[in-house]
């Protein structure tokens, strides 16, 4: 990928960098994640887990102007062309962040978020890899804790082992529902499609989805 650095100023702007060991070390450094440390003030705060060049992300933020939107990827150019794209659409309710994803849970607070959005990440399905996968026990563990009551977590994949891995995991989380059928249907027509969306629909690849809720009296 060609993409050149963001400059000091729309870094300052767009761009968090978390160093995996100094995360590690000591967390406290770090701010949460939330919107009044990120933007300074209250609106919903939205995460786009494995946000890659942002599209998803950048196209949620333009729509929902009302609610901020963090797009969290452990690769760095990829974030360097989503702040780009954000720069060039001048959206102000909008950040990113470097960081390995299973770091960056520990500075989200309990009930803090409105959404999260986990579409297409790496399977990564060979025994050796399990460690380094987003969807797994401590993705739902966290989901869990870190999602508003009502809130949601919208996954999304092509790979059918994944997706049938989500599902036998998910009834291990009593705080998190799967909406039902038309439920789905209804978000499944209003949401934004994202690159590899269009891209796998457009090759005829079968995509699965799963719309999961915090349960409000489980908070």
């Amino acid at each position: 990928m060609q993409v050149v650095a963001p400059s000091a100023e729309i870094a300052a702007q767009y761009l968090m960098i978390w160093p995996g060991r100094d995360v590690y070390a000591a967390p406290e450094r770090f701010p949460l994640l939330t919107s009044p440390a990120l933007f300074g003030n209250d609106r919903p705060l939205e995460i786009d887990i494995g946000c890659a060049t942002g599209e998803l992300v950048c196209a949620l933020a333009a729509a929902q102007p009302e609610r901020n939107y963090l797009g969290i990827d452990i690769t760095l150019k990829p974030i360097y062309r989503a702040v780009e794209v954000a720069t060039e659409r001048g959206l102000t309710n909008l950040k990113f962040l470097q960081s390995d994803m299973l770091l960056a849970y520990g500075r989200i607070p309990t009930a803090s978020l409105a959404a999260a959005y986990l579409h297409f990440p790496a399977p990564l399905l060979r025994t050796r890899q399990r460690k380094q996968r987003l969807v797994g026990p401590v993705l739902l563990e966290h989901i869990q804790r870190v999602l508003t009551p009502m809130g949601t977590l919208s996954f999304m994949t092509d790979q059918p082992d994944l997706y049938a891995e989500f599902l036998r995991l998910l009834p291990g989380y009593p705080g998190l529902r799967m909406r039902g059928v038309e439920e789905q249907e209804a978000i499944r027509r209003d949401l934004i499609a994202s690159h590899y969306q269009r891209r796998w629909e457009a090759r005829g690849r079968p995509i699965v989805r799963a719309e999961v809720e915090r349960i409000p009296s489980s908070v």
